[in-house]
């Protein structure tokens, strides 16, 4: 696999369902992240906002990302509360992240 054929951190979505806890939504995010071929590690005693959803902080290649657990994904509830059986759509959670962009390490892209 190339560099190139690589899915970007930020788009890598680990659809852990509305049970897990913080714990177990980074972990399955770090194993799609290194399943999709990237170098990944937790970054210790980063500073978490539980209320933000966050799961803790990874180094991804040199690059930092926040990875969060919050409703993000699409789901059909199955809802049988009004005595009969109907399905609508809602969102799940699930463990994503989204990079920090530090000054010190922030490029501006120059391209086209």
């Amino acid at each position: 696999m190339t560099i190139d054929d690589r899915d970007d951190p930020a788009q890598i979505i680990a659809r852990v369902g509305n049970f897990a806890d913080r714990e177990r939504a980074l972990e399955v995010w770090m194993y799609l992240a290194t399943k999709a071929g990237w170098t990944v590690s937790a970054v210790p005693d980063a500073v978490l906002d539980a209320d933000a959803g966050d799961c803790g902080v990874v180094e991804v290649e040199g690059l930092r990302y926040r990875v969060r657990l919050t409703p993000r994904v699409r789901t059909t509830l199955v809802d049988d509360a009004g005595g009969r059986m109907s399905q609508r759509p809602v969102f799940a959670h699930a463990a994503w992240a989204d990079p920090l962009l530090e000054p010190d390490n922030f490029v501006p892209y120059l391209g086209h």
